[in-house]
Order: structure tokens, then sequence, then C-alpha cells
């Protein structure tokens, strides 16, 4: 392999060698920079557009859509549905049976159980075993749910995101 020579390239020099790329786009930061809209907090109506399963994180993760809804997000005029929000079912984990919650009124474990209960109850689904969220995440029997949203907004770092409080089969 032949190394490089100037002019080889589309800006002189060679990269990583105090090269001066030649930036051949146009814009201004300042003039053009807008924050994303978030959508506001409240009650919308979603489809179930994927569900996975996080292996890293151990949890179930939900790709809602929003859609049949007559809302604006904050920035007053882009319209909310077509928004795609996440929301994750947290499964126990090894080691949770013997770890109190924040609370301390609950083991993790517990806690996790009686949250992925009473979601699967909300969203009239079974989840009872592991081997029956396998099957359902395998043969993608629950895309195309219809469901029923409370957005909220949290902020982190001083930006606003939009976080999914609750989530119910329409």
């Amino acid at each position: 392999m032949s190394t490089p020579k100037p002019g080889d390239f589309d800006y002189p020099g060679v990269p990583g060698e105090g090269a001066v790329p030649n930036i051949t786009t146009d814009f201004n930061l300042d003039d053009e920079y807008k924050a994303d809209p978030i959508v506001p907090a409240g009650s919308y109506f979603a489809n179930v557009t994927k569900v996975w399963f996080d292996a890293e994180k151990n949890t179930i993760n939900w790709k809602l859509v929003l859609d049949g809804n007559e809302a604006v997000m904050s920035d007053g005029e882009t319209p909310v549905d077509g928004v795609a929000l996440t929301y994750k079912n947290w499964l126990p984990n090894p080691g949770d049976e013997h770890t109190p919650n924040s609370s301390g009124k609950s083991t993790k474990r517990q806690t996790k159980i009686n949250m992925l209960k009473r979601f699967a109850d909300d969203m009239k689904i079974d989840m009872s075993t592991p081997q029956m969220i396998q099957d359902a995440l395998l043969n993608h029997e629950w895309v195309g749910i219809r469901t029923q949203l409370t957005v909220t907004l949290r902020e982190y770092e001083g930006k606003i995101f939009n976080d999914i409080k609750t989530i119910k089969a329409e």
C-alpha cells in the first residue's frame, strides 16, 4: 500500500498531520439551531410498532408511535402524530431478590414482578413467564396493539425529555 501524497485527497495534507479539510457545506449554528420540539404532557393514542428484548439491560422495550391525536408539539406547529416514544419493562436480575428497592418496603425483584404484572394486565397481554414473553416477541404478537398513553416531562442535565407514565391497551 502506498503512502498518500498531498493532493490525493479533497483537502491539502494528510489526515492527522495538521490537515485542514475543505468543508463544502454552508451553515451557521447560531442562526439555524432550534431545539427539538417535545410532546406536551397529556394523554395520547399510540400504536405499538416494535417490541424487542435488550439483553444488556434486561428490558423489554416498546416502540409506540403516536396516532389519532389532534395535538401539536411544544413548537406549536409540529403534529404529535408520528412521534415515536419508548417504554421499558425492567425484568428481574439475579440478586434482585436480596436487594431492597428504593423505598425499602420490598425487594427489587418483587417490585419488578409487580410492575410487570400491572403492565401486562393493563395491556391485556400474557407475560406470565419468560417463555411466554419470548414466544410473543418471536411471533411479533404485540405489534399493532392500540394504546392510550400518559406522557410526562422530565428534566435531565438541563434538557427536557418525554417519558411515558402509563400505558394501557385501548
